[in-house]
């Protein structure tokens, strides 16, 4: 895989999970889990933001970008949710990471890699504490912390 194959199998990802996200949190606020919905709608806008930096980056390389986003899941289980969002973001660390050496000459592309992976595993420590808390309190006492503003 090349470098720029690389960027935009990410914007790809990001593209995709973004609407996956959206949509999860739409979904969410329609049956009054605000809190929830806002913090999945932040982690949309975010990975939206990221898709574009890489595209820009992509543009500074030289390279055109590709309208392209990866399919994902629409999920309606709040904890399968979750789940699913631990499992997606524990298979992309590492990849990203691995992926870091191909921008050892890039200093700016790693730096921005570097960003993301630092983004990605603070969702991925936000989600395993919510799973966790389901597993504390139960599904029920946890839909009842999300309700509301």
């Amino acid at each position: 895989m090349t470098k720029n194959e690389f960027l935009r199998g990410l914007a790809k990802g990001w593209f995709g999970n973004s609407q996956q996200h959206s949509i999860h949190a739409q979904l969410l606020k329609a049956r009054g889990l605000n809190r929830l919905a806002a913090k999945i709608m932040a982690e949309s806008d975010e990975e939206w933001e990221e898709a574009k930096k890489v595209n820009a980056r992509l543009i500074e390389l030289g390279e055109t970008p590709v309208v392209e986003l990866q399919e994902y899941p629409v999920i309606t289980d709040i904890k399968e949710m979750l789940e699913y969002d631990c499992k997606d973001a524990s298979e992309a660390l590492p990849m990203m990471s691995k992926a870091l050496s191909m921008f050892d000459d890039d200093f700016v592309t790693r730096r921005m890699i570097e960003n993301f992976i630092i983004d990605e595993q603070d969702h991925l420590n936000w989600v395993k504490g919510h799973l966790c808390l389901i597993q504390q309190i139960g599904m029920e006492n946890y839909i009842i912390e999300m309700l509301g503003e």
